[in-house]
């Protein structure tokens, strides 16, 4: 019983960590809208990596529109 405990455990975090990536934007535009952002607005709070993987550091943002389009800034 307990090694099925700390199987589950371990799997949570997995999964968990794994969700945790998919909510991160790999560009400042896609940070703010569609496919996966499409319901944030002016103001709303956004994150993308700063760099070409998911190993790169996270900016956190707000969403601003840039030239017609919303787009995550710094701040």
């Amino acid at each position: 019983m307990i090694s099925f405990r700390i199987v589950f455990v371990a799997a949570m975090l997995v999964v968990g960590q794994a969700h945790a990536a998919a909510l991160i934007a790999t560009d400042p535009v896609s940070a703010c809208g569609p496919p996966n952002n499409g319901n944030h607005h002016l103001g709303s709070s956004c994150k993308y990596y700063s760099g070409p993987s998911d190993s790169s550091p996270v900016v956190s943002g707000t969403c601003i529109n840039q030239n017609g389009r919303l787009t995550c800034v710094r701040g």
